[in-house]
Order: C-alpha cells, then structure tokens, then sequence
C-alpha cells in the first residue's frame, strides 16, 4: 500500500512551513541586525572621522594662521617704497622661528620682478618667479595675505608652499611681495599629517585646493601636488569641491569603498579628508555578521531536526489513523473505529470519524437489511431466502439432514383488499408473517416472496420423519391461518394452499422452489386450503 505523494503530506507540509518560516525569521533578523549594525556603526565612523578631520584642519589652519601672522610681521618692518639693493639687513628673517616656520626661506621682490632679497634654499628661474608673481597678483585682489598655489622645488624636488604679502607705500600702492617659502613635509608643518596612515590599507588624510584642484598634501605621499581626481569619479568628492562639508560613505578612484568626512581648514579655501576603508571601519560588523551567519545556519539544521522529530510525534495520531483509513478503504482491513480518540483537534478529528464509521455502519446494516428483507413485515425476501436455502442444502448433505420446503399461498385475500383497500391488506399479510414465525421453530425460516405468497424453510429433519413432519406443519398452518383476522372492526377468514417438497441436501435450490410451487397450484387446483407434500426425488424422475 502506498499513501499519497509526499509532497501531499500533512506532516510534509508542516515541517515546510515550519521550515520556511524558520528561514524567513532567521533571515530577516539576519538582515535587519546586520543592517541596524552597519548603519549604526557607519554614523559612529562619521563622527569619528568628523571629529578627527576637525582637529587636523584646525591644526593646519592654526600653522597657517602663525605663519601669516609672522608674514605681516616681518613685512611691517619693511619702508614704505622699495629699497635699493643692498640695502636689506642681511640678518632679515634669519632669525630661529622665522627659519623655522617658513624652512624653505624668504624672497623679497618688486612689482617688477626684481629680486631684492633671497634666502630660498632651492634655485629660481625666470619661470619660477613670474609664477610667484602671479600669485601675488592674485593675492593682492583678495586679501593682503595670500596661500599660493604649492609647487615641487627644482632642488632637492620638496614640495613647497608659498605665503605671499603684498607691500604697500604710504599711498596703499603695491611696490613689492614678501613671499615666504614652507617645506610641506616639514615636521612643523604637515610632516606629521604626510606620515598618518588610518588603518592597514593606508587610509588616512588628504588636504585638497578646491581653487587648484589638487592635492595639497597626503597620507599617501604619490597623490601629493597631482589633480583631484575628474568629475564622475568620486561623487561624495565631487560634491566636496562644490561647498559640501560632512561625512559620508563613497568608493574612491582606486575603487576603494571609504568612510570620507570633508571639514574645511580655516584661514584657507582648502577643505580636509579623513577617509578609512568601510572594509577595516566596520570590520566588526562583518564579523558579526558571520557568526550571525553561522548562528543563523547552525539554527535552522537544530530547529530542523526538532521539527523532523515533534511534527512527526505530535502527528502520530493523525498519522497512525490516516493508514488505518487507507486500509479499510481498500478493503484491507475491517471497518473498525479508530485510535486516538482524545480532546486535541486531531482526538476531535479522528471522535468525528468514528462517529462517521458507526452511522455509515448502520446505513449499511439498514440497506443489508432492506435488500435483504420484505419492507412490510420484515420477513426474509425472496433473495435472502434463496442464500437460507443454498446455505441448508450443503448442510444437509453435509450432515446427512433432510430439510422441507413449504411453499403457501393465501387463499381469499383479494377480497380484503377490495373491501378494505391496500393498507387493510397489508395489516393481514404483517397478521399472516406474525402466526407463521411464531408457529415454526427458531430454526426454521420464514420468507415472503411478494403478494400472498410465503415460503417455509424446515431444516435438520430426520429423512424417516421428514415427510410427516412437514406435512403435520403444513396443515397446522392451513388451520391457523383459517382463523378469522379482525381488521377496523370487521372480521376476514381466510385461507391456505401450500405445496411442499422434501429434499436431502442433494438438489438444486431453484429446482426446489420450482417444484415446491408447482405443488402449491396443484392443490389449489385441487379445491384449496389443503397441502401437497412430495419428495424430491419424485419431482425430478
């Protein structure tokens, strides 16, 4: 025997959906936890870097800010109009901290381009001081302090940053520049800000000139004076060189993916990068988001087998009933009530189905027994009584019995019904049923056939007796049924023409109810209410 598919099991289907919304939780709160970690790690990374970047470009804006300072200084101690060469303190600016906050010297010169005084400690060119000059220029138009555009020096190669003054005489006319030169890896500078690296993947600062479009300086020291990287490229760096300051999450031009924030460093146009790579910032949420992975997996396979293991115990009842159903469906095992009958849904379940069983028991005992039996006087019908008498004849040949068929007929019934009608009629014929059962033995039997005819089934006769036997009976039942029947008051005699054949065990049944009806016409014939009993073997010679 084989039960439905699997795939149509109730147990299948329970362990599915067990499993799927397993699944679904542990993925979502895979997800969301690890989400909820990111973002939340993310913002605490940005306010880090924030507060990071802050101090740095306040740093660099203070050096900045010192140096200008010391700039306008020196430039005080300056005449209005442009001295003659020569005539420069040759102790100009030599002294410790104007070396040491602008360590790649001074450079005084006219409008002209003129050098009146030089302490640079790299080699000028005609190029290299219209290039200054420049810048001066433009400094001029904006502010009377002005951070150049940085430039590698063709000495030793150093990148250098050049602070220009423009000079004024008495009438606010520019005369002069005084330029002062600082080495950007100057420990006192931006040395230290060149060496700080965040993290193992060499994140750290960038310094940018908006204006320039370059990089000022550097954690990694390649970048340091080559351009920002083209438009389209970065777009949180995009943005950044547009007037955005903040911190966010971009991929740089290297395709790295970092945690940027961009502050502006004071007393210049330059704005400040803080960047580390999301890879080692939110290095802890990928670890915990393997060992939710992990915990998530390891999950799903306990909770499997828990589920392999209760559904299918929890489901025994119903399992258990579902294969005993299938059996006596099939006819493989008798119909009987199920067990596991209790107060849970399937007890209920498996209650409504052996109250189920006992009705469909009793329909089918009901229409055994009305295929079985006469409807009006519950008699045995003429098929039931054909199996009566196979089942007599092979115990009568079996046992070396004889038996006795009595076949009766009514004598004077039609005129009930025409009389009374068909209900009257049919009260004599449950009358009639009633005298014959309780005249034959246990034993015997009592069959109606349809209309007035009635068969007597005698068996276990002793074959010397027999005959005698079953004419005795046949005649007590001729005078029983000549008894009147009162019926509404009125009273009906009646009568009985019976036929009947003696058989051991050795004839068939129908040849028997043939004869034994053939008898019965005869003595009809032969003026009624009166028997003829023969034996069998006489009806077959």
């Amino acid at each position: 025997m084989q039960l439905r598919p699997l795939t149509q099991s109730i147990l299948f289907r329970f362990i599915v959906v067990g499993l799927c919304m397993i699944i679904t939780g542990s993925s979502a709160r895979y997800f969301t936890l690890s989400n909820y970690l990111r973002d939340d790690m993310t913002a605490v990374v940005a306010e880090q870097q924030m507060a990071l970047a802050g101090y740095v470009a306040r740093d660099i804006g203070h050096k900045i800010l010192v140096r200008q300072s010391r700039l306008r200084q020196l430039g005080n101690t300056l005449p209005q109009a442009p001295p003659e060469s020569g005539m420069i303190d040759p102790g100009f600016g030599n002294s410790a901290p104007l070396e040491a906050l602008f360590s790649a010297g001074l450079l005084l010169s006219t409008t002209e381009g003129r050098v009146l005084f030089d302490t640079s400690t790299f080699d000028w060119s005609g190029s290299a001081l219209q290039f200054v000059s420049e810048y001066a220029q433009r400094g001029t138009s904006r502010q009377t302090s002005f951070i150049s555009k940085p430039f590698r020096a063709s000495g030793n190669g150093g990148p250098v940053l050049p602070m220009t003054l423009a000079l004024k005489d008495s009438n606010n006319t520019t005369w002069g520049y005084l330029t002062g030169f600082t080495y950007l890896y100057n420990p006192d500078f931006l040395g230290n800000l060149l060496q700080a690296r965040l993290g193992q993947t060499g994140s750290g600062f960038l310094l940018i000139s908006p204006d320039d479009q370059i990089f000022v300086a550097s954690s990694n020291t390649d970048k340091v004076l080559t351009p920002t990287p083209a438009p389209g490229i970065n777009l949180l760096h995009d943005r950044a060189m547009k007037g955005y300051r903040g911190a966010g999450i971009t991929t740089n031009a290297h395709g790295v993916e970092e945690i940027s924030a961009m502050v502006s460093v004071p007393n210049t146009d330059w704005f400040l990068v803080s960047g580390i790579a999301t890879s080692e910032a939110l290095g802890t949420v990928s670890r915990v988001r393997d060992y939710l992975l992990r915990n998530t997996i390891l999950t799903i396979i306990l909770l499997l087998l828990i589920l392999l293991v209760v559904v299918p115990f929890t489901l025994r009842p119903l399992t258990k009933a579902t294969r005993q159903a299938e059996k006596m469906s099939h006819g493989l095992a008798p119909l009987a009530p199920l067990a596991g009958a209790g107060q849970g849904e399937v007890g209920v379940l498996i209650s409504a189905f052996n109250r189920l069983l006992d009705t469909l028991k009793e329909q089918q005992q009901e229409l055994s027994r009305a295929a079985n039996h006469d409807s009006l006087t519950a008699l045995p019908n003429r098929r039931l009584l054909a199996d009566r008498l196979r089942t007599a004849l092979t115990q009568s040949g079996r046992n070396h019995k004889t038996l006795a068929l009595l076949f009766i007929d009514l004598d004077h019934f039609k005129p009930v019904n025409d009389t009374l009608g068909h209900e009257a009629g049919d009260t004599v014929l449950q009358m009639v049923a009633k005298r014959l059962v309780n005249k034959v033995r246990e034993s015997d039997s009592v069959a109606r056939l349809g209309g007035d005819e009635f068969v007597v089934l005698l068996t276990n006769l002793d074959d010397m007796t027999a005959q005698a036997t079953a004419e005795k009976l046949a005649n007590e039942l001729i005078s029983l049924l000549k008894t009147p029947f009162e019926i509404d008051g009125q009273s009906f005699t009646l009568g009985a023409s019976i036929g009947g054949v003696i058989s051991g065990g050795t004839h068939d049944a129908n040849d028997l109810m043939h004869w034994a009806d053939q008898l019965m016409y005869r003595a009809k014939a032969a003026g009624r209410g009166r028997c003829i009993v023969r034996q069998a073997r006489e009806m077959g010679a």
